[in-house]
């Protein structure tokens, strides 16, 4: 004789969300007890090349692009080279999910706006 079991589905979506919170908790802590303390900084990528190679690590001033970020977005360039391309894995990660996180919330918000009519 098989019994079937019937579950509210409120307690059951209560269920799998307390269950994906607490493994959601559980990696979280397991990933900063295991993640290593020290921050390995490397120097540029030249293409595979060898440094005599390449004349200088940064561009040259003729460099157009450069050029514009040097003299009109020297803030930007400073944040770009400073804080964002620090030569650190967990630095980039952070860096492009918070790109990510606004996408995600613009899109929410757009899409939140198309539903109500604007």
């Amino acid at each position: 004789m098989m019994v079937d079991a019937v579950v509210d589905p409120t307690l059951a979506a209560s269920m799998v969300l307390a269950g994906a919170g607490l493994s959601l908790l559980a990696s979280a802590a397991l990933y900063y007890l295991l993640k290593s303390k020290s921050i390995r900084v490397t120097g540029p990528y030249l293409s595979g090349e060898g440094e005599d190679v390449v004349g200088e690590i940064s561009p040259g001033v003729g460099s157009l692009y450069y050029g514009f970020m040097r003299r009109f977005a020297r803030s930007l360039y400073r944040l770009l080279t400073e804080r964002i391309h620090t030569g650190s894995l967990h630095g980039w990660f952070m860096f492009i999910s918070s790109w990510l996180g606004f996408l995600v919330l613009l899109t929410i918000l757009v899409l939140v706006l198309m539903l109500m009519g604007w």
